[in-house]
Order: C-alpha cells, then structure tokens, then sequence
C-alpha cells in the first residue's frame, strides 16, 4: 500500500542530495522528502492545493533518491501512483479540495 510504504521515511534527507529538482519551488516539498509529506497528505486527508500538485507533477522520476534512500522507499513509483491517485479522482468528478495555503 502507497500510504505504508511513505510511512517507512525516517526524513533522514539523504535523498535531498541527489534530487534535481529540490531548488526549483520556494520549500523542500519540490525535493524527495518533502514529496513524502505531501503525499501523506494527499493520501491522509484527501486535500490537494496549487502547491502540492506543482510539487508532485515536478518531480521527474529519475530515481536518484531511492538509489541512495536506506529505507528504500521507491519514491518515483509513490509519486506516479499519487498522480494517478490525483487524476482518477478528477476523472471521476469525485470531491476534492483543492485550496491554496
């Protein structure tokens, strides 16, 4: 399950590292381990903002973070099926919030 394998971060940020994209946005959250919250989030409480779905749909699945991550968590995998998570829910005109914070 998605939501089991996030949870196995220890947010030790060896990933932060080696990610290309980490200083693109204004937070972490454009990096591995900020994706891990964010997708927690998504997955906790059914909320979604601006920010989160520029943050999810930067990342370019090169796998850099789980080569390096310990707990192996495979991120690039975590953040397509959230993606996928995101776009069924659109699809289906299911509710969700979508909100700037």
């Amino acid at each position: 399950m998605l939501l089991d394998e996030v949870n196995r971060c220890m947010y030790c940020g060896f990933c932060e590292s080696v990610c290309p994209t980490i200083n693109l946005g204004p937070h972490r959250g454009y990096g591995p381990r900020g994706r891990v919250n964010l997708i927690k989030e998504v997955l906790e409480n059914n909320i979604i903002t601006g920010e989160l779905l520029s943050s999810i749909y930067s990342c370019l699945l090169c796998d850099a973070c789980y080569l390096i991550c310990p707990a192996k968590i495979d991120i690039g995998r975590a953040v397509r099926e959230v993606r996928s998570f995101i776009n069924y829910k659109q699809d289906i005109k299911e509710k969700i919030i979508i909100r700037e914070r």
